[in-house]
């Protein structure tokens, strides 16, 4: 008897646990177009999504969102999601929403999540992300970016003001104008095109590539401890300092050995001013120019 009632009772859970896994079930759409000001940023959080911005002569912006979650399995416990879209003092604020919890699950789970944004090229973003990866192409606008474990791609763009902070993921930069302020820990850096007045860029393990022209008075700084470090410079010229432990340092025959000693060198390259400043500690740096 008391078997019959556990089996019961056992299969009334199963019964109302699948009834919760199927409202979870679901699709969240939106497809809309916003107002932005003439010097308006897009205001971005979000987590897990596939995100594609792009900029154009467009004076608004058409936001389109697609996220659909299929669950093959069993859960206990709810929760939903949404997507608030705000336009604030000439910003436009779009901000995950999520509430409710899992107790537990049984099976598998997959989410495809897409954010699509088509802006004026003019504009600017701040975005907040958590595992996302990021495909932004021809935005002028100032760019600052916290994001954890995701890559980043960002082409075609001269933007005079870029701030990424990221974990694990890589990224990728094609152009620039201005200042680049970049913090990675064990992501991969390749920057193609500069043409910054202003660089400063800390890496723990991962590998830098830079491309960039040098201004006479600009300031050039990498710090990183094991990661592999590639300097090209496009245009211009200046002295290079470089602090190492264990690294090795090297160069291409335009460049001149001003001093070499053990955990110092200092190399110049005549048609400018720069102050280069590299600080590395196990990892080799490589100096070329092409002019």
């Amino acid at each position: 008897m008391q078997r019959k009632i556990f089996l019961s009772a056992l299969v009334a859970l199963a019964i109302s646990t699948i009834q919760i896994q199927a409202q979870e079930e679901g699709e969240f759409h939106l497809d809309e177009t916003y107002s932005l000001g003439s010097n308006g940023v897009i205001r971005l959080s979000s987590e897990d999504a596939d995100v594609r911005i792009t900029g154009s002569d467009r004076s608004d912006v058409h936001v389109k969102i697609d996220r659909i979650e299929t669950v093959n399995g069993i859960r206990s416990g709810s929760r939903s999601f949404n997507v608030d879209v705000e336009e604030v003092n000439g910003d436009l604020v779009i901000k995950e929403r999520r509430s409710g919890n899992i107790r537990f699950s049984i099976g598998t789970f997959r989410t495809e999540y897409k954010i699509t944004i088509e802006m004026p090229r003019s504009g600017g973003l701040k975005i907040d992300g958590e595992d996302d990866d990021y495909v932004i192409r021809s935005v002028d606008g100032v760019i600052s970016m916290r994001v954890e474990d995701g890559d980043i791609e960002i082409m075609d763009t001269k933007s005079r003001s870029l701030d990424i902070d990221i974990e694990d993921g890589d990224i990728r930069l094609d152009g620039g104008v201005g200042n680049l302020l970049v913090r990675t820990e064990d992501g991969d850096l390749d920057v193609r095109n500069g043409a910054f007045t202003q660089v400063d860029i800390e890496s723990e393990d991962g590998d830098v590539a830079i491309e960039t022209s040098l201004a006479d008075d600009g300031t050039y700084e990498i710090a990183s401890d094991d990661a592999d470090i590639d300097f090209v410079v496009l245009a211009g010229g200046g002295r290079f300092y470089i602090a190492k432990d264990d690294g090795r340092v090297s160069s291409t025959s335009e460049f001149k050995v001003e001093e070499e000693r053990d955990h110092r060198v200092t190399l110049s390259l005549d048609g400018g001013k720069a102050d280069i400043d590299i600080r590395v500690n196990d990892g080799r740096v490589r100096f070329s120019a092409r002019k």
